[in-house]
């Protein structure tokens, strides 16, 4: 009988799997395959007509547009169908269909179900997009080539050792829009046997040479090879010979719009692009590299293509002086004099004229100038020229003449009439001084407060004998002195800082206002802004947190935190936790552990410092009311001494420990088969794991339609209703350890997968408990 069973159960898992068709089922492997399954793109009827599928709204493929790629590599084109809201969908079909060299080397299989994905020949495929994610690996260890295949993505790989262009058009029959459900990319293979002519700028009423050259390590290298040169669009040029202004090149009618040229003995056919009426703006040639027929008859084919473009522009020069913003009065300060060409073409020679004002002179320069115009002192400079995108720069070194400002001014003129010109203004001032005081806001008695002053020269010019004068109001003491202080700050060169130190001392509590201003020679002078100080008491914090209710048996924790929330450190502190006796203690934190209490020792702790402890331990009794209770006792520290009375601190922390129940559920069922007409029981068990009792436990079991319920029991016996679900009677209470058994015997009435369902409920719970169970009933 179980072998009967069993083969049964192979035989639906086949079926199930493979189909029965040969698309093809990858187990059982040695089952003869059936037939590929193509099945219709769309729907019978006037559903035909109809758009049948209105959330597959637009068809993408990648790469898109035009590819190149090497002789016999594989690329694997990626299709994504999307709907309106730009998300992918699955299980949509794509049809591939490629024309010209290259064949569909394979097509996304993937899936379990018959009609999946499949070639009908190398040039049309269908497949459908996947409902997981995949990663084409190409069978290698290198992570780079592997290509992704999303959800809502399918694929295929395409290949040639033919030269030419393959045209792939992808066709996703569920978009109803023709426009977005039709794709057409293009793959050009052997493209990196030739290297096309570069983009590139060429000023106007010029030419350039247009050069297609073979790769001499290809194996066409030494072929007889045509390209041919089309102008596209853009300003009008023409295409001429090598050699000469001839159009020998060119081909008749096309008034120089079109030229061929022959491969030399080096591999490179050439011609030159020439614009006879000078005018900028982009020129766009297309090439096209033509292999000729082997018998010499006929066009040729067209192995390589490609687009460059020549922009036809002029020279543009522009001037720029960089110079600071602001400069001391004496010494000299640095400007800059760029010419900088903004077009693709090189300028001409060019001549600069950089004048100062103000009386303002140059130290030097370089490069030097050529001569000094006598009339207004103005530097002449004669550059080179300067590369398309380049630039040439001229430094000089400037000597102001007084307070006030200089203007730099430059122009520049080039041999093809070219012109530019700009300025620069540069502040000359004297030196600037800037005062910032820093002091703490609170301070503690008796205890050096570290005040500073920082000085600073923000001017152009040097400083000289600074000085920083401290005032503090009575209370406070800059070592044995009294306010006012004095502190010599020198000599500040430019943008120098210098700190100094401004030791106080308080010996009371208070707010004590502290102020400083700095002078120099040459009437220099700063304030900074007015600070305070409060100098205060030390003073101990202590905080417990711990849980309110702890369940008996359970682990319960508490953090406690000793902060020095006063102004003077502390020494010698000894913080002390005694808990409950319903409580054991299991760690402490590096604390020594004793009855019912736990202590730690602190040599010391620094003003605005705190320390942290933890405590864990176990409920081992029921308790309604306790607590942890937290105490410090330390001594407060002046200059490394105690003084002062002990300062305390004190905090607590309330608990009680309580039971829970915890019940859990186990279904047990019968064997996984069971046939028609056979009767077979469930048994359900309930138990408290808890530590208290579970009350108002209400058992429900509930049968599918392939099991008919035949009688519950248990502690009582329990009632079938309409729906097939055995209800049980409401047990008051189950005691903590107690087991619940209820048994449900069902008959087994119809063939299929049958899932069981048990569920008990109780006064603690929330959510119910549930298990299923499921069992396989066959025919006989």
């Amino acid at each position: 009988m179980f072998a009967r069973l069993a083969a049964l159960v192979l035989v639906a898992a086949v079926a199930g799997i493979g189909g029965c068709s040969y698309n093809p089922a990858t187990f059982p492997y040695w089952l003869p395959p059936g037939r590929v399954e193509q099945t219709h793109a769309k729907p019978r009827g006037f559903g035909y007509f109809r758009d049948f599928d209105p959330k597959a709204c637009r068809l993408e493929i990648k790469p898109g547009g035009n590819a190149t790629a090497p002789l016999g590599s594989q690329i694997v084109l990626v299709a994504t169908v999307y709907d309106k809201e730009g998300v992918p969908r699955r299980d949509r079909r794509v049809e591939w269909m490629i024309e010209g060299p290259g064949n569909i080397v394979e097509a996304d299989e993937s899936g379990f179900f018959a009609g999946r994905g499949y070639k009908v020949d190398n040039k049309y495929a269908v497949t459908y997009t996947s409902y997981v994610p995949k990663n084409i690996t190409r069978g290698n260890d290198d992570p780079k080539d592997d290509v992704a295949v999303e959800p809502g993505q399918t694929f295929v790989v395409i290949s040639s050792a033919i030269p030419g262009e393959t045209v792939v058009t992808a066709y996703a029959p569920e978009v109803f829009n023709w426009d977005n459900g039709r794709v057409v990319t293009k793959v050009m293979w052997g493209d990196s046997r030739f290297k096309f002519p570069e983009t590139a700028t060429v000023r106007i009423g010029g030419e350039t040479t247009l050069a297609t050259s073979i790769n001499p390590t290809s194996a066409d290298a030494g072929g007889n090879f045509r390209v041919r040169y089309r102008v596209i669009g853009g300003p009008p040029a023409v295409l001429v010979s090598k050699n000469g202004d001839d159009t020998t090149a060119s081909l008749s009618g096309s008034g120089g719009k079109e030229a061929e040229a022959f491969t030399d003995t080096n591999g490179e056919a050439a011609v030159r692009l020439v614009q006879r009426d000078p005018k900028a703006g982009k020129t766009r040639v297309a090439v096209e590299v033509v292999k000729p027929p082997e018998n010499g008859v006929g066009p040729g084919t067209v192995v390589g293509r490609r687009e460059t473009v020549i922009e036809w522009a002029t020279s543009e020069v522009k001037l720029h002086v960089d110079a600071p913003p602001v400069a001391s009065a004496t010494g000299t300060f640095p400007v800059t004099v760029t010419l900088d060409n903004i077009a693709g073409v090189d300028s001409q020679d060019a001549r600069v004229r950089v004048t100062l004002s103000d009386g303002a002179t140059f130290s030097r320069s370089e490069p030097p100038p050529v001569r000094q115009d006598e009339k207004d002192r103005g530097l002449i400079f004669d550059l080179p020229p300067v590369n398309g995108k380049g630039k040439q720069s001229i430094v000089l070194q400037v000597k102001p003449a007084k307070v006030g400002q200089v203007t730099i001014t430059a122009d520049a003129t080039t041999a093809d009439k070219m012109t530019a010109n700009t300025s620069a203004a540069t502040r000359i001032e004297q030196g600037k001084l800037q005062l910032v005081l820093e002091v703490p806001p609170i301070a503690l008695a008796g205890e050096r407060i570290p005040g500073r002053i920082a000085v600073t020269n923000s001017g152009a010019t040097t400083a000289e004998n600074v000085s920083v004068w401290a005032r503090f109001d009575e209370g406070l003491l800059a070592g044995t002195a009294r306010s006012p202080v004095e502190l010599s700050a020198g000599t500040l060169a430019p943008g120098q800082t210098k700190t100094l130190d401004l030791p106080l001392v308080a010996k009371i509590t208070g707010k004590y206002g502290i102020r400083a201003n700095a002078t120099g020679d040459g009437n220099l002078s700063a304030s900074a802004d007015a600070l305070s100080v409060e100098v205060r008491k030390a003073e101990l914090a202590v905080t417990v947190t711990g849980p309110k209710v702890a369940y008996l048996n359970q682990q319960v924790a508490w953090s406690l935190t000793v902060a020095n929330r006063g102004d003077a450190p502390v020494s010698n502190a000894v913080v002390r936790a005694t808990l409950p006796p319903e409580v054991k203690v299991s760690t402490a934190d590096g604390g020594s552990i004793g009855a019912n209490s736990v202590e730690w020792k602190l040599a010391e702790l620094a003003s605005g410092a705190q320390k942290s402890f933890k405590i864990e331990g176990d409920a081992i009794k029921l308790v309604s009311q306790a607590g942890v209770v937290v105490s410090v006792v330390a001594d407060a520290t002046n200059n490394g001494k105690s003084v002062g009375t002990p300062v305390e601190g004190r905090a607590e922390a309330p608990l009680a420990v309580i039971g829970t129940p915890a019940l859990s559920l186990e279904l047990a069922t019968p064997p996984g088969l069971t046939e028609v007409g056979k009767r077979i029981r469930f048994q359900i068990r309930v138990k408290n794991q808890g530590t208290v009792s579970a009350r108002n436990i209400a058992v429900a079991a509930l049968a599918p339609p392939e099991l008919k319920p035949a009688r519950g029991s248990g502690p009582s016996e329990g009632r079938i209703d309409s729906t097939g679900r055995v209800v049980f009677p409401t047990v008051e209470e189950l005691q903590p350890g107690q087991t619940l058994t209820f048994n449900v015997d069902v008959d087994a009435t119809q063939t299929g997968d049958a899932r069981f369902t048990a569920e008990v409920k109780a006064a603690h719970l929330r959510n119910p408990l549930k298990e299923e169970q499921s069992i396989r009933v066959t025919g006989k």
